[in-house]
């Protein structure tokens, strides 16, 4: 675990792919998975999927990566530690908000601010884009990510049920929501 380092978070570029499918892959899908044999096909849908959106140009989509670098050594190589997707989506009434998604963070650094540097980031997004509220998802069993968002303002606006909540007793998706203040009452 990294104890002292500078973070960077840009705009993710085609060229940031395979490491970027290392990060999802490594936060959302358990070592479990390499076992079975199934983490090459997971990770060829994983870069697919980022791949096209990455490329798409879309004015409301943004892919961001959080990059170290140990500050007693700044001429080692930076790594990605962590990513984060913002869009547009519908939500009640066809009412668009900026919706946060793919927040992850590769677990030797977690617990350092990463996370919530990124959220921060898409706070500031949102708001150039002329929006005043973020949306986002989590599983009812992620605590963690909970404490995270809660901890940033992020507020449940309603349990989400599901076919396979109740047939197969899988977590159920909270969905949350989080008012922002406009750039001149901001301090980051």
């Amino acid at each position: 675990m990294q104890s002292s380092f500078a973070l960077k978070i840009r705009i993710a570029q085609p060229r940031d792919l395979k490491e970027l499918v290392e990060v999802l892959s490594r936060s959302f899908y358990p070592s479990q998975t390499t076992m079975l044999g199934i983490q090459p096909l997971l990770r060829l849908g994983i870069t697919e999927d980022i791949r096209g959106r990455i490329r798409s140009e879309k004015p409301n989509y943004r892919c961001l990566v959080a990059f170290t670098t140990p500050t007693t050594f700044p001429n080692t190589p930076r790594t990605l530690v962590g990513t984060v997707e913002l869009a547009l989506r519908n939500q009640v009434m066809a009412k668009q908000i900026p919706y946060i998604s793919n927040l992850a963070v590769i677990p030797e650094y977690r617990r350092q601010g990463i996370a919530r540097q990124l959220l921060l980031r898409c706070e500031r997004i949102a708001r150039e884009w002329g929006f005043k509220e973020l949306s986002l998802h989590v599983l009812e069993n992620n605590l963690a990510a909970q404490q995270l968002y809660f901890s940033n303002g992020y507020k449940l606006q309603k349990i989400e049920h599901s076919l396979s909540s109740w047939l197969f007793k899988q977590p159920k998706r909270l969905f949350l929501a989080k008012e922002i203040e406009n750039l001149e009452q901001c301090c980051d």
